[in-house]
């Protein structure tokens, strides 16, 4: 019985730790197409998704991505910062 639950405990932690997370990718300045195409290709490349891409004020895009990936990611020279997207709450 205890094998059973060791291993069911092993395979729980290992899908949690292998969940993909969500990040925002900020863009460097200036953002041109070719910058989202070169971004999704990245990031699928990492076995990743493009959620969304923010292109009005803010030149972004919203990835899933696994934890491991990001900081590959985040030095690619079009990349201004990476952030784990997290809820604000307003007190």
């Amino acid at each position: 019985m205890l094998k059973i639950i060791t291993f069911a405990l092993f395979l729980l932690f290992a899908l949690i730790s292998a969940a993909d997370i969500d990040y925002i990718l900020a863009l460097k300045s200036p953002v041109t197409e070719q910058t989202y195409k070169d971004a999704k290709a990245d990031v699928e490349s990492a076995g990743g998704k493009v959620a969304y891409e923010f292109r009005a004020a803010f030149k972004a895009v919203l990835v899933s991505l696994p934890s491991e990936h990001v900081s590959t990611l985040s030095s690619k020279p079009y990349v201004e910062f990476m952030e784990e997207d997290k809820s604000v709450h307003i007190a």
